[in-house]
């Protein structure tokens, strides 16, 4: 059995299987999916409590998944980040004032792009307070 997520065509075969009283795990073996899979599906998607609708499952499977999706950040928050950088704040600080003008970026976002700018041989590392150096202990 895979971890795939069910597509239409399993969701009409769920209810169709549900109307002629087949058990989860029956269903399961049918889909060659996990019983767990069948239960989640038909708990997440009940209509209050009492049928499964597979098109309404559908919709809103694509709904969760759209709103799941990554979004792409703007230009504009980049040239933010990339300037605030230039002025040697700490990505920290960063992300308090991108939230403050409504350009909210992550620490760990600023942390990859500057890790893709350097392997481009490019120099916001260097921009960095500390600079990535290495910890030394003195005693």
């Amino acid at each position: 059995m895979s971890c795939k997520q069910l597509i239409e065509g399993q969701r009409y075969q769920i209810e169709a299987y549900l109307r002629d009283g087949f058990s989860y795990r029956k269903i399961a073996q049918r889909l060659k999916v996990s019983h767990t899979t069948i239960s989640r599906e038909v708990n997440r998607n009940q209509i209050r409590g009492s049928h499964y609708l597979p098109e309404v499952a559908q919709a809103q499977a694509l709904k969760r998944r759209h709103q799941a999706s990554k979004k792409k950040l703007s230009d504009l928050t980049v040239t933010f980040v990339e300037y605030a950088l230039s002025l040697k704040w700490s990505p920290e600080h960063i992300v308090g004032v991108s939230k403050i003008i409504e350009l909210p970026v992550s620490h760990e976002w600023m942390y990859s792009h500057i890790q893709k700018d350097k392997l481009n041989s490019g120099q916001l590392y260097k921009q960095l307070r500390h600079g990535h150096r290495k910890y030394r202990n003195y005693s």
